[in-house]
């Protein structure tokens, strides 16, 4: 397995609404619908594309949704195969497994870059930013130490 390795694909420009071109949204409003959720799926910057066997699964947020054969997504697969010469999947051997890779995408502007499964899958449901320097600190002004001397403040280790 590799280490939070992440691979710019500069040759891949996805459209913006590709997450609806693939009926992605559409599943999600239609699952929240079911469970009584009013309103809509506000779509995040960044999605992630991969697949657990031959099913294509996309990720936002904390949605995550595996959908039946979708003949863009097979595209996207075989093209990110040739790019790679075959070095790099975001399929998996067998159906529930999880794949090497993700395909993440910023729709934004529609770049794409490959990043290991496991930390594309942390970015993609990260919600707010994490401090983990400076744990058990009472306060933000506890990250700091400007003592006399310094250039300036620093943030302080765990």
């Amino acid at each position: 397995m590799t280490d939070n390795t992440l691979i710019d694909l500069p040759e891949i420009r996805l459209p913006r609404d590709m997450a609806w071109r693939i009926k992605f949204v559409e599943a999600v409003e239609q699952h929240a619908r079911r469970l009584g959720i009013t309103g809509h799926f506000e779509a995040p910057r960044f999605f992630g594309y991969y697949f657990t066997g031959t099913h294509p699964v996309i990720v936002a947020g904390h949605w995550t949704v595996m959908l039946d054969e979708v003949p863009l997504m097979r595209r996207l697969r075989q093209t990110i195969d040739q790019l790679t010469d075959h070095r790099f999947s975001i399929a998996s051997q067998s159906e529930g497994a999880e794949p090497e890779f993700m395909l993440v995408h910023d729709r934004h502007d529609g770049s794409c870059w490959l990043w290991d499964y496991l930390h594309g899958r942390r970015f993609l449901e990260s919600s707010d930013p994490v401090a983990t320097w400076g744990r058990g600190a009472e306060s933000d002004e506890d990250l700091l130490d400007d003592s006399p001397g310094d250039s300036g403040p620093k943030l302080l280790g765990p």
